[in-house]
């Protein structure tokens, strides 16, 4: 769910863990925004085929500046967190970079929609990312990886904890884990009753069609 604040020009969004680039090549086109796109596996990010103005970055995103170990297992995405038993192989040294300090080589004042998918890294991106920098986000689309290893959900409620103190509404469009959650600052995004009424019929909106679907396939 996106919500009407996002503006339709002069548009920034940061995708984290852009994958094959879908989410990117969307929002160029439906916010005619520029685009950051971050991919830690170097083949996958080589591979992108995405419009001029989606700026794709090999980086791990992570929350201190430095470098990562990513590993990548036949069963699950490529991860920093994630794919412990993955071999030697299946390994690679990556650059890992903040948000902050991407902000601050491109000279970017204010990301509109920052796209959290990175398979567990999101934990020490939020816990480590200063208010300052998170007061210039105005809407956050994550996904938790609590559903890969359930150990992760103490720590993900002391992150959404958080978030509300620095000022944003944290609302979960997942029943069973927090695999879908949105944040949205309220200093720049009026949070009101209508607003937060749309988000809950989202919400169940959602999960009827899961249930739908879950039905279709069993039958």
């Amino acid at each position: 769910m996106l919500t009407s604040a996002i503006p339709t020009s002069n548009c920034v969004v940061f995708d984290c863990g852009a994958n094959r680039g879908d989410f990117s090549t969307w929002a160029a086109k439906r916010f005619n925004a520029t685009v950051y796109a971050f991919e830690a596996d170097p083949e996958i990010a080589a591979s992108f085929s995405v419009p001029g103005d989606v700026k794709v970055l090999n980086v791990a995103i992570a929350g201190r500046n430095g470098n990562a170990v990513l590993r990548r297992a036949r069963m699950q995405c490529s991860s920093t967190v994630f794919n412990r038993e993955a071999v030697d192989d299946d390994t690679l040294p990556v650059p890992a970079r903040t948000l902050e300090s991407i902000c601050q080589e491109y000279k970017i004042a204010r990301v509109n929609l920052l796209k959290l998918d990175i398979e567990g890294a999101e934990l020490d991106v939020l816990a480590e990312a200063s208010p300052e920098f998170l007061a210039s986000v105005d809407q956050i689309t994550c996904e938790f990886h609590d559903f890969l290893d359930s150990s992760h959900r103490p720590r993900i409620r002391a992150v959404l904890s958080r978030m509300k103190r620095e000022g944003f509404l944290v609302s979960s469009m997942s029943y069973w884990s927090y695999g879908d959650v949105i944040m949205l600052n309220k200093a720049v995004i009026n949070c009101g009753l209508s607003l937060r009424l749309r988000m809950l019929a989202h919400k169940y909106a959602l999960g009827v069609t899961r249930v739908l679907h879950r039905c279709l396939r069993r039958s």
